[in-house]
């Protein structure tokens, strides 16, 4: 597999930022803009996933590799901790549930109702095990948030193995219709441009996947004339503050739609790894994030939730309110602290919970089951080779 520990930093950091996006609390940071609009970095991912799998995949499958074998190690990368976390949510449900009814007992009136809200229906539970929750099913996001994403980029997946075998050398067109149609889609779809993830993720999805796809291509084929050009300290500094005025200002705007193609620019500036931005984003502990930017990515709602669930027993046990209420858009919003400085501290301890808890997914979910994978994988290739030479004989 060809690494890139440069983009593995990357992907590192817009997982923090994503999860810090998504963590509600009373905080210096909580209105700046390049925070709020963090959750364009899903964007980045989609991007850079297209770019990685290109990479090691691409030539594989053309050379009969099996879209088969190919769409069962992509399962065995997602779906294991994807299982983990959507069980987790369950089961704290469950959990909940169960403690409820032993603290009412039998002075409740009612049973306490299991899965009673439209985003915790059974159905939805079948639809995330199936990965389907975000192909436009349902008008609510399920369960396990950020993994809306997991589910269109599985059947991305597909589309991009299907389009390689059956096009091949002109695979290339396909990159370009999906670059041309997918935000001429998404803006004539979405009121909320690239804001798009339970209805229309999927064309989201393939849009950045395919952006990813042929910057890889891109790279590949000119790489040494690019590298004159892209390769060095000032561009990749240049990149780097290109993404953070471009998340700023773009949020919600129709200038959102634009989001594959500037991070395409900017994972093929930092394929290069070859100024002092990469010297740094090659730093252990950047390193670290990358390996386990998926863990990340997929534990942190779980924290923040957790968060707040604490938050709001405390409050009950110490009858003070640790939380400050604002109206937005005619909705009560619960913030985590009451003081500026109260979620300084909870980001700082959210993200640190986040990576402790990433840090053990990772090695008892995700490599665990990878190498599982992979060794099936190896062992039926043998099987197979072995098999012909029989047969040859």
């Amino acid at each position: 597999m060809e690494r890139f520990a440069v983009l593995d930093s990357w992907r590192g950091i817009a997982a923090c930022l994503v999860a810090l996006f998504h963590l509600d609390a009373y905080s210096h940071l909580y209105g700046v803009p390049f925070l709020r609009n963090s959750w364009l970095f899903v964007d980045f991912f989609f991007v850079l996933s297209g770019f990685v799998i290109a990479a090691n995949y691409q030539q594989r499958l053309r050379d009969g590799f099996g879209v088969g074998r190919f769409l069962f190690l992509r399962l065995g990368r997602l779906y294991p901790l994807h299982f983990a976390m959507l069980a987790l949510f369950v089961g704290c449900e469950l959990l909940k549930a169960l403690g409820k009814t032993l603290v009412l007992g039998s002075a409740a009136t009612n049973p306490v109702a299991l899965f009673s809200t439209p985003q915790q229906a059974p159905d939805t539970i079948l639809a995330n095990l199936l990965l389907l929750q975000s192909l436009h099913l349902y008008d609510f996001l399920t369960w396990n948030v950020p993994s809306w994403s997991i589910s269109t980029e599985f059947y991305t997946y597909v589309v991009f193995a299907v389009c390689l075998v059956g096009l091949r050398r002109h695979v290339w067109i396909a990159l370009l219709l999906a670059m041309i149609g997918g935000p001429v889609l998404i803006a004539m779809l979405s009121e909320r441009y690239m804001n798009i993830h339970f209805d229309w993720g999927i064309i989201r999805c393939i849009y950045g996947f395919s952006a990813g796809a042929l910057s890889w291509n891109i790279y590949e084929k000119w790489n040494r004339k690019l590298g004159k050009w892209l390769s060095g300290s000032m561009v990749e500094w240049g990149a780097l503050g290109l993404v953070v005025a471009f998340v700023t200002v773009a949020g919600t705007t129709q200038l959102s739609i634009a989001a594959p193609y500037v991070f395409a620019f900017v994972v093929l500036v930092f394929a290069f790894e070859a100024g002092t931005a990469s010297a740094l984003l090659r730093l252990r502990p950047l390193v670290f994030l990358g390996t386990i930017s998926y863990s990340i990515y997929m534990t942190h709602v779980f924290i923040e939730q957790r968060l707040f669930n604490s938050g709001g027993t405390l409050a009950k046990l110490w009858h003070v309110d640790l939380f400050t209420h604002r109206e937005i858009d005619g909705h009560d919003f619960y913030f985590l602290g009451t003081q500026l400085w109260h979620g300084d501290v909870a980001y700082v301890v959210y993200l640190v919970m986040i990576i402790a808890m990433s840090y053990f997914t990772f090695h008892w979910i995700e490599r665990p089951a990878r190498e599982w994978v992979r060794n099936r994988v190896r062992t039926r290739q043998q099987q197979t080779a072995t098999s012909r030479s029989i047969v040859s004989a």
